[in-house]
């Protein structure tokens, strides 16, 4: 087959979903033209599917054969017709009676890939012409790996793969979170924490999604009879401690995975050293009232206009705050005495941990004074007045994450820029005050730097918001007090043996305290040795925490009270 003389134009219908939005992004990189329709866009899928050559279906399963059913009529002779639907049979079918080339196609992985590489794409050949050439050599290039097989293979390769993992998962995670007890002695096994892993990926996704990758499967249901099945005749096994027959299954699948078990471990381990945990617990947060003590230095992550600069404002408002361009110069500070407070970012609902923040909470001999909670809201700021003017928008890549949706809706032909943070380029163009850049940042800023607030509250998640520290060289108790902390952080380091985090997570449940965080980072002093951070559920002066603290000295050669959260 002879390739394409020309670029072709590739229209995505549902480009506003996840995938289609990522697929966008992809083949912009690739500097080719993309066009998309969507529920609300101007353009219609039939429109659409007239002008490109390459038109791909990027919608929810159960509207994919609807829209194919619109579209296929309008799709030139000399144009491909594709798909990225999770299921193969019935889409194809649909495409089959266009007059276009047609391709189904299945990426196997989701919206939370940073790159194609290492990634695999099902194709089920159709229909070949020159477009189907071009998306293999464009995939390959970029290092993907393309599974050619039928529909059906397909769709019964996804009830295995998907459907059943999908399943299996959502039950577990409901049995275990209906199990309030549990919370006190879980988390405590490495395999534990990579099946939390996997749930993060599962529980990610569109519920909607994962109901129709279960209810539309032509395969999934007599497969769930057999999972069912082996599910009741495990429990009979455990119920009549008939060993024999467990060993048996056991050592069956252990037989049949035998050249993968040596691999998997290998590289569960390298996963476990890699993550950072996130919290095991987060719940609802409110907001504090001002510290009231005067003359303190407050040293926090500059520049102002910053959120950490938001939240020491609030708790100390009376007192002289002095911005530091680093997490490690403010311990620095606090560390030599040149500021009483340190106030750093220690962890984000949906960034998670801040590594820096608790590497230095094991290097520097500080404490914890309490903790404070910020909603995060971002604010659309520009020295002009009209959305409309804005050309240009720059702040912290974050900032633009967290508020891509309202961005993509209300201003879709504005180019974006990065910056190191969201104030870095406000002080850039300061003397310039350009009135067609916009900023997202919060309304401190806005106040700081005599910006217009355009458009508040611009965030996706309003569940959004930052843990902060207060570090001191001793736990302020009148702080603590006000900020009415009532949780222990503790630093342990562990001595190198099967089960030793389950034994020393034991004292903490023989004594009925509920940890809720948990962080391990590892140790820099030898491979493969970690410290581990928490938070448990209880007062600093208490005697159970006496005990624990006894307790788990046989099993860690480092203890360290932090301080209170």
């Amino acid at each position: 087959m002879k390739s394409h003389k020309r670029r072709p134009l590739i229209g995505i219908v549902g480009g506003k979903g996840k995938m289609g939005r990522w697929f966008k992004d992809f083949f912009n990189s690739q500097g080719f033209e993309v066009r998309i329709s969507d529920l609300d866009t101007k353009l219609s899928n039939k429109v659409l599917a007239q002008k490109a050559d390459i038109v791909i279906v990027s919608v929810p399963i159960k509207k994919t054969v609807e829209v194919i059913e619109e579209i296929r009529d309008f799709v030139r002779n000399d144009a491909l017709l594709c798909d990225f639907t999770s299921l193969k049979i019935k889409p194809v079918e649909a495409m089959k009676k266009a007059k276009s080339g047609v391709l189904g196609m299945h990426p196997l992985f989701g919206p939370l890939v940073q790159k194609l590489e290492g990634q695999n794409i099902v194709f089920c050949r159709v229909r070949d012409n020159q477009w189907v050439s071009f998306l293999r050599n464009i995939f390959l290039k970029n290092g993907a790996k393309i599974l050619e097989m039928s529909p059906r293979e397909h769709d019964f390769q996804v009830a295995i793969c998907q459907a059943l993992l999908h399943f299996t998962n959502l039950a577990l995670a409901k049995t275990i979170s209906s199990q309030k007890s549990l919370l006190q002695t879980s988390f405590t096994t490495p395999s534990f924490r990579l099946q939390l892993l996997l749930w993060g990926r599962i529980l990610s996704l569109n519920p909607e999604v994962l109901s129709d990758l279960e209810f539309e499967n032509p395969f999934f249901e007599s497969l769930l009879r057999d999972y069912q099945k082996e599910v009741k005749e495990l429990a009979k096994d455990i119920r009549e401690k008939n060993y024999k027959n467990f060993a048996k299954k056991f050592k069956e699948i252990n037989y049949y995975l035998k050249d993968y078990l040596e691999i998997a471990q290998a590289k569960s381990a390298e996963v476990l050293n890699l993550i950072d945990r996130k919290p095991l617990k987060i719940g609802r947060f409110k907001e504090r009232k001002p510290i009231l003590r005067k003359r303190l230095k407050i040293g926090f992550l500059g520049p102002k206009g910053t959120f950490s600069h938001q939240a020491a404002l609030i708790l100390f408002p009376s007192s002289k705050l002095l911005p530091f361009a680093g997490i490690k110069e403010i311990f620095e500070r606090v560390n030599q005495r040149e500021i009483d407070i340190g106030l750093v970012p220690a962890e984000n609902t949906i960034s998670g941990i801040v590594p820096e923040t608790i590497n230095f909470l094991i290097e520097y001999p500080l404490k914890v004074s309490g903790s404070y909670n910020l909603p995060i809201h971002h604010c659309l700021l520009s020295w002009g007045k009209s959305k409309s003017d804005l050309k240009i928008i720059k702040t912290h890549y974050q900032a633009f994450s967290q508020s891509r949706n309202w961005l993509e809706k209300n201003l879709p032909r504005v180019h974006f820029e990065n910056s190191q943070s969201t104030t870095a380029p406000i002080l850039e163009k300061l003397e310039t005050k350009d009135k067609t850049l916009g900023f997202i940042a919060n309304e401190i800023a806005a106040k700081e730097y005599n910006l217009n607030i355009l458009a508040k509250n611009i965030e996706d998640s309003k569940e959004n918001i930052t843990k902060f520290y207060l570090i001191s060289q001793e736990i302020n108790k009148k702080i603590a007090e006000k900020l009415k902390s009532r949780k222990t952080l503790i630093l342990f380091a562990v001595y190198d043996r099967v089960g030793i985090l389950r034994d020393i997570l034991n004292v903490f449940a023989e004594n009925n305290i509920n940890l809720s965080s948990l962080h391990s980072i590892p140790s820099r002093l030898r491979p493969w040795d970690y410290f581990f951070f928490v938070e448990g559920e209880i007062s600093l002066n208490s005697s159970r925490l006496k005990k624990v603290l006894q307790g788990i000295k046989r099993f860690c050669p480092i203890v360290r009270i932090i301080g209170q959260s």
